[in-house]
């Protein structure tokens, strides 16, 4: 019988306590036997919460230890391919959060790696977990809705919603703003619908509320496909808006959708039909995260690909590069190839 992945969780930032130390520690298919954050308080009191006999503050403790051979990288954007390629270097496993790095650059270099090592590289695009998105990606898979040649996709968040860690606010440790950081979620979901598209083009726009800070707070784009495709994109995190607002508007030649909520319309002998199936209600944050650690233990132990490929993880970098080249030159600039 094939042993337990044995995990480490480097991070233990909020997002690591709400979704992947609980998520892991609950997994019957792996033992999460370790815990690294710079902050000795933060992970004493959650190895003791949750059960879990290894404490590091040191990165390259973890990196020695030959009993771990997965990790989960949940630090700030600009340590995720450093230590990733390190990790892989020795012998690790990653299942890496995004932004996969914060330039094409690195997210290649963090390719490459995982090529030269054999090691398994993992992206966390969960929202390709939600159970509206897979429902609306068998529609437009199975050519229900036609071509799909327009999105309209955005995440809004309200400056009271969303909580910035300092790290968020500083480009060195951030690699970007509301784009780097919001966009990746959305252009994951836009792609997963867009699938065997070529993006070529990209105009993209940009504003922060403060002048002196170092990232944006808002910004938007259109991207443009060889076949006229259209994608717009809308991200912001420090709007005087009451709630989160996360949508994606699919218009195809024969029907279209809406996505949270999910509704989909169908045009039949020339009338429009809703034809939205029924979901059945569950926590969708814990649903998404529980299948994303399936997905990654299903890829380290069985072989079995994750939902969301090194590939795509690239084009997402790539069209992220080419964002800030555009909105800091104000022009439309080519979609690079990687």
């Amino acid at each position: 019988m094939q042993p337990k992945p044995k995990i480490a969780i480097v991070g233990c930032g909020a997002h690591a306590q709400i979704a992947h130390i609980p998520i892991f520690k609950k997994n019957k298919d792996c033992e999460l036997v370790a815990l690294c954050d710079p902050d000795v308080r933060k992970i004493d009191q959650l190895g003791s919460k949750y059960t879990i006999p290894k404490k590091y503050q040191d990165f390259e403790a973890v990196l020695e230890d030959e009993s771990i051979d997965s990790l989960v990288i949940s630090t700030p954007n600009y340590l995720h391919a450093p230590m990733a390629i390190s990790a892989m270097k020795y012998g690790k496993n990653i299942l890496c959060e995004f932004p996969m790095a914060t330039n094409l650059n690195d997210a290649k270099e963090m390719a490459q790696c995982a090529k030269k090592t054999k090691r398994k590289l993992c992206l966390t695009m969960n929202n390709r977990f939600r159970p509206d998105v897979q429902t609306l990606n068998d529609f437009i898979s199975t050519g229900e809705l036609g071509d799909i040649y327009y999105l309209k996709t955005g995440w809004l968040i309200g400056s009271r919603e969303w909580i910035l860690s300092p790290w968020r606010m500083d480009w060195l440790k951030s690699g970007g703003g509301a784009f780097l950081c919001l966009a990746t979620t959305i252009l994951d979901i836009a792609f997963l619908f867009l699938k065997n598209k070529t993006p070529t083009t990209i105009f993209g726009s940009m504003h922060k509320k403060e002048s002196e800070t170092d990232v944006e707070d808002t910004a938007m784009c259109i991207v443009n496909f060889s076949d006229e495709t259209l994608l717009t994109v809308e991200v912001g995190w420090s709007l005087i808006f009451e709630k989160d607002f996360l949508y994606c508007n699919v218009f195809g030649k024969r029907g279209a959708a809406l996505l949270n909520p999910l509704k989909i319309q169908k045009e039949l002998h020339n009338e429009l039909f809703n034809v939205t199936p029924s979901i059945a209600p569950r926590n969708i944050y814990k649903t998404i995260y529980e299948q994303q650690c399936n997905a990654f233990l299903d890829y380290i132990q069985k072989g079995k690909m994750p939902p969301v490929t090194i590939e795509e993880g690239l084009l997402i970098a790539s069209i992220t590069d080419a964002f800030y080249e555009s909105a800091k030159s104000h022009q439309l600039v080519p979609i690079p190839a990687f």
